[in-house]
Parts: structure tokens; C-alpha cells; sequence
């Protein structure tokens, strides 16, 4: 909804419930008052209905666009917006030199165009006496034939990224749940000495369970800097800003969704899988799918995996209570909420700052990876490179894309677009470029072969299996195996295999624990590089793929049956 202010020039938009949800003073940006009021009203009508996010775009645009009257002292007043001051406007971006020096991107430019375009056109719509002369935009004026494809992340950095966050999810689980013994009791609590319960427990008192202001604390800064500051205390009580970002990852690395609306999850996006008792579907909005029939943004997860999204949800919505009962009410039901250290207001974590989020977890996964490879350089993790949240989406798409041998819907039904050339966007890249070119490839030496009548594809002699195929690791031919040019007779039970299946029970989980335990063993007693180069991808397929999958009740009672199996071999 928008709003006159008393001042022409000043828009407000307010939200479903009439408070002022943005505000903004084009008297600031230095226009003359008629081009002033002409832009504020057709801001005030075009983007009535938008998101705060596309608001505050406008809002920046605009200021670009009162950069070049100012420099250029182009304006003097609306008889002055011509399509001649158009090509002057884009001949001034043309000449910007950009955040890196090289100039504005095509998509850039031709973005803030667009908003000036989409107030003039509104203009010329609802209040045409308002344009004195003739302006029109040209068609197309930055054609980007060639964009550039947002990086790719790989499946070993997507799989680090999700180690990372797990390791401060835990970290942060623990802490809050630490924190929920100290309110319950008066005495003392195992994970955490006297002061610290006393502190907790002084500042859930002051701030009515979510952290204060440092004012309002009876203890000095110094006096709880001894035991991390409040910053650190906070976590005790509700989520942080520190380890949002690590749950927004794990959940978007599941889910493959767009930030924005991943970023505005609902506490109630849960609802039961209507076939299968132990999954769970969840839900999220997307304002933009669908023209006239919104498409539901939905992924379902086995809840009996230790880390599956539903289990995250609960922590978040268990993490968050406290938050949302002093949230506002436009933004209570909603799940990434934090404590402004800035306003002391809680809100929905904005995307500049979830994204500056993403940059300081990034440092700290990589000082912890660069410990862990130092320490284990037979198990060395993938560092985080600098990434930003809208990679992974395409990220994730590339690999259902790359699994499927190039299979294009299979990406589509994840990203759950309408059309898809649209996936075909997310997934182009040098990856994607590689699939392609083998498949014609193939196409064509089956076409050729068929001409020429030579023997077909699977009756040709396999080449020979590396070293590490017996462990599963590069065997994707399955004709490839025992039995060459027929199915091998362990499809299915290789670790690599592209048809193999676990059941999550008791009985497989006390066999993967029993091969853990003799790849551990031969690590003991074999040359380091040896073991490297034939067991360690046998290890970390099972320690890091498979055995995570398996819920932590089953593991009581399959170390009991480990006891039963008959003893494996020793490995040399």
C-alpha cells in the first residue's frame, strides 16, 4: 500500500497492517521539484505492490539517475526529459568505471535504464501532461548475447559446505540447548561454570529472554567479556547472527531454492509426506512462479537422517521462539529472524546481511579446514572459496544435471520451473558444455557404427579397470565390472555403484561400522600413501556419504551386532 506523506516528494509503502514499512525522500536526491514530484508519484504508483527489495532497487536507481543531472547539469526541469536526454543518461553509463574499474556489466546497466523507463511509462499512462516533450527508450539498448554464467560450485566443495555448516549447527545447537537447562534450574549446569549461569540467566531477566542492551545489563562490558560479551552469551538464549548463515546454507543446499524467498521460510512450512511416513515436505513462497496460478515450491526429506531440513527447521523454529515473540506481527511467523546489534529491533534477516554472514562463515570454516588438513592430510576436506548464496541453486542443479548424464528435466523438476530453457540458464556452464559434447559424440559413433554395420557399443572390449575400481570409486559402466560385456555380478553393492541401495537398519549400519573399523585398522599398519591411494576413498565414502545418513538410534544396536559378524579379513 502507498502513502502521500505531508511532503509531494516523500513515498511511503506500508504493509497489511498500516505501519510504514519503507520510506523514501526524493527531495534528497537534488532534482528539480516538478521532475521530483513526477518521479515520486509514478514511484509511489508503479511500485505500490512490489517487494521492499525491488523498492529499495528503484530507490538506488534513482539516485544513479540524479548522479547524472547533477554532474552532467542536464535537468532544469521536466520540459527536459527528452529521448535525447535519454541517450545522454546512457552514454554517462557507458563511461562509469564500476565497483572493479573495467565498467558497468550490460545486465547492470541496463537494469537501472529500466527503472527511469518504468516510471516515465507509468507516467505517460496515468498523468501524460506531466511530460511536456517527447521521451522514448530504445529497444533492447544493452543486448547481453553472451552473459556470463554464474560460477559453479562442485560437488566436493558443496558437500564442505555442508560439513562446515553442520559443525556450527551443532555448535550452536548445543549452546542454546545449554542455555535452556540454565533458565530451567537455579543451580548448576554440566557444559557451562557458575558465572556464565549467572550471567545467562541476568541477561534472559533483563531482555525477557532475548539479549538485551548492554545498558540494561547490570554487569559491566569488561565484567562479561569474560565470558565471550554478550554477542557470545546471546547464544545461549535464541539464534545469532553468527550462526544464521549456517543454517540458511544447509537449508538451501537441500532445498536448491531461490534466497530471497528461502530467506523468508515460514515457521509452519512443515506438513507430513502423504505416502511415506517417514518424510516430510517443505514448503516455501516464490512470488514470481507462475503468471496467474502460483506453482508450490516444495521438496520432501527422510526425516530419519541426523541432518535432513525438517531436523534444521525444528532447531531454528526451537532457536527462534524467543525472537518471535518480540518480532513484529507482520514478521512472527517467519523463521530467519535476528537481533539487530545496531536498532535492538527483531527483524527477518535482510539479504546484505546475510550475505555478509556468508563471507564471515567462510572464514571461519576455512581456519578450521586448514587445522583439519594440517592435522589429517590423508583426509583432507575442500576449502570454501568465496561463494554468495545465489550460486548454490545453480550449483546443485548442475549436479542433478551431471548425475543424470545430462538430463535436463530431471534439473527441471528440482528447480521446478514452468519452462525449460529457464533450467537450461541455471545449469549452462563448462560442465554442462562437456555432457553435451560427449553425447553427440556418442550419438554420432552409434550412427556411424550402425552405417557401417560395426559392432555395437556394448560388445566392444572394455578398457581396464584402474586400481580403485575393485573399491567402487570410478566404475559407472556396469558392463564394465567381473564380467566384462556383461552386467557385473556387484551392481548394486559397489560404494560407487550408480544402482546401489542401503537400507537404513540396524543390520547394514553394524557392517558399514565393521568395514569402518578395518579401514581404520590398515591405516594403522600401512604405508600412508598406500593407504591413500587404494582404502582412503573407500573411508570417506562411507564416514562421509552413507554413514550420515543413518539415524543416531540405530547405532546402539548395531555396534551390539558388530560383536556378532563374522570377522572381516585384514586388509594386506
Amino acid at each position: 500500500m502507498a502513502m502521500r506523506d505531508t511532503g509531494e516528494n516523500i513515498v511511503l509503502f506500508r504493509d497489511a497492517w498500516g505501519e510504514v514499512a519503507k520510506r523514501f525522500d526524493l527531495r534528497k536526491l537534488g532534482l528539480p521539484d516538478d521532475v521530483a514530484t513526477l518521479l515520486a508519484e509514478a514511484f509511489r504508483g508503479h511500485h505500490a505492490g512490489s517487494s521492499p527489495d525491488t523498492q529499495r532497487g528503484c530507490y538506488r536507481a534513482l539516485r544513479i539517475f540524479a548522479t547524472f543531472a547533477r554532474e552532467e547539469d542536464a535537468i532544469t526541469g521536466t520540459a527536459d526529459l527528452t529521448s535525447a536526454l535519454v541517450g545522454r543518461y546512457m552514454a554517462w553509463l557507458d563511461r562509469q568505471p564500476g565497483p572493479d574499474g573495467k565498467g558497468w556489466t550490460a545486465p547492470s546497466k541496463a537494469n537501472v535504464l529500466a527503472v527511469l523507463r518504468y516510471l516515465i511509462d507509468w507516467t505517460k499512462r496515468h498523468a501524460p501532461e506531466r511530460l511536456p516533450n517527447r521521451i522514448d527508450f530504445p529497444y533492447n539498448p544493452y543486448p547481453n548475447r553472451s552473459p556470463t554464467p554464474r560460477p559453479r560450485l562442485s560437488e566436493a566443495v558443496l558437500k564442505s559446505i555442508l560439513h562446515a555448516a553442520y559443525e556450527e549447527i551443532d555448535e550452536a545447537w548445543e549452546r542454546f540447548e545449554t542455555g535452556r537447562r540454565i533458565l530451567a534450574t537455579r543451580g548448576a549446569v554440566a557444559g557451562a561454570d557458575s558465572q556464565t549461569c549467572r550471567f545467562v540467566r541476568e541477561i534472559a531477566r533483563a531482555g525477557a529472554g532475548v539479549v538485551p542492551s548492554a545498558s540494561r545489563v547490570r554487569y559491566g562490558v569488561s565484567t562479561l567479556s569474560t565470558r565471550g560479551g554478550l554477542r557470545h552469551l546471546s547464544g545461549y538464549l535464541h539464534l545469532t547472527l553468527e550462526h544464521l548463515p549456517a543454517f540458511f546454507l544447509a537449508v538451501a543446499v537441500q532445498t536448491a531454492g531461490n534466497p530471497d524467498p528461502l530467506r523468508r521460510l515460514r515457521r509452519d512450512c512443515q506438513s507430513p509426506h502423504p505416502l511415506d511416513e517417514h518424510r516430510v515436505m517443505i514448503d516455501w513462497g516464490k512470488p514470481r512462479a507462475g503468471a496467474k496460478v502460483k506453482r508450490a515450491q516444495r521438496r520432501s526429506f527422510d526425516r530419519r537422517r541426523p541432518y535432513a531440513a525438517p531436523h534444521l527447521v525444528d532447531r531454528l523454529i526451537a532457536m527462534t521462539a524467543p525472537l518471535a515473540a518480540q518480532a513484529r506481527v507482520q514478521e512472527r511467523d517467519l523463521l530467519f529472524l535476528m537481533k539487530s546489534e545496531k536498532t535492538g529491533a527483531v527483524r527477518l534477516v535482510s539479504m546484505s546481511t546475510l550475505g555478509k554472514g556468508i563471507k564471515r562463515f567462510i572464514e571461519r570454516a576455512n581456519a578450521r579446514i586448514a587445522i583439519w588438513n594440517r592435522a589429517a592430510p590423508e583426509r583432507r576436506r575442500e576449502p570454501l572459496p568465496d561463494f554468495a548464496a545465489a550460486f548454490l541453486r545453480g550449483s546443485a542443479a548442475t549436479q542433478v544435471y551431471t548425475a543424470s548424464q545430462g538430463d535436463l528435466i530431471a534439473a527441471q523438476a528440482l528447480l521446478n520451473h514452468a519452462r525449460i530453457d529457464t533450467t537450461e540458464h541455471y545449469v549452462r556452464g563448462p560442465e554442462a558444455a562437456r555432457i553435451q559434447a560427449e553425447t553427440i559424440a556418442r550419438a554420432q559413433a552409434l550412427m556411424i557404427g550402425w552405417v557401417m554395420g560395426e559392432n555395437g557399443a556394448a560388445e566392444a572390449t572394455p578398457a581396464a579397470m584402474p586400481a580403485s575400481v575393485p573399491f567402487g570409486h570410478d566404475c559407472l559402466n556396469l558392463l564394465g565390472g567381473d564380467r566384462p560385456g556383461k552386467p557385473c555380478s556387484r551392481a548394486g553393492a559397489c560404494l560407487r555403484c550408480p544402482g546401489l541401495v542401503i537400507p537404513l537398519d540396524a543390520g547394514h549400519l553394524a557392517r558399514i561400522l565393521q568395514a569402518i573399523a578395518a579401514l581404520e585398522d590398515a591405516r594403522a599398519r600401512l604405508d600412508p600413501a598406500r593407504w591413500a591411494m587404494i582404502y582412503a576413498e573407500s573411508y570417506r565414502i562411507l564416514t562421509g556419504d552413507i554413514l550420515p545418513d543413518f539415524p543416531d538410534a540405530l547405532h546402539n544396536a548395531a555396534r551390539a551386532i558388530v560383536a556378532t559378524l563374522p570377522v572381516l579379513p585384514v586388509l594386506e
